[in-house]
């Protein structure tokens, strides 16, 4: 199903469904843009759909499932026709020891905050190539310019 959008941007917006990036798509929804807001548990996102029925298509996605990541990207630039903004939002934190982190722990965060937005933002250039340009927008945290103690693998 393809709804063609006139007016406003199309975005599609990782971990929507809480903290920066529930803020940053109840802001873009209210000043009129499309929003696929993307989360693992999008029930969470039901006020909005009912607040903004005809702007706001959640989406129900582990960004670390790579090869549905792609699919979510075309999804949505086909249903709306163009994919204007990509953000990269999905994350969270991990606190202990550097000695103490398991691999299987490093390894999810690297998969969350390294692979995932690399997967998605591979998808969508294409689609903002053809359409012309684009953004996308990696949220990150200070965390990536300074570490504190206990917070090694994830300042990673």
């Amino acid at each position: 199903m393809t709804t063609p959008v006139t007016d406003g941007r199309v975005w599609l917006i990782t971990g929507a469904t809480s903290g920066f990036g529930r803020a940053l798509t109840e802001a873009v929804l209210h000043q009129g843009d499309i929003v696929a807001g993307a989360g693992r548990t999008i029930s969470r996102l039901d006020d909005l759909r009912a607040a903004y029925p005809d702007q706001l298509f959640p989406v129900v996605l582990d960004v670390t499932d790579t090869a549905r990541d792609a699919a979510v990207v075309d999804e949505t630039a086909q249903r709306f026709g163009r994919l204007d903004v990509l953000v990269n939002n999905a994350g969270r934190t991990q606190v202990g020891a550097l000695e103490e982190t398991t691999d299987a722990e490093m390894r999810v965060l690297f998969e969350l905050h390294y692979f995932a937005p690399a997967a998605l933002t591979k998808a969508a250039l294409p689609h903002m190539r053809r359409q012309g340009g684009g953004w996308v927008v990696q949220l990150s945290s200070v965390g990536g310019q300074i570490t504190a103690p206990g917070f090694g693998a994830y300042c990673a």
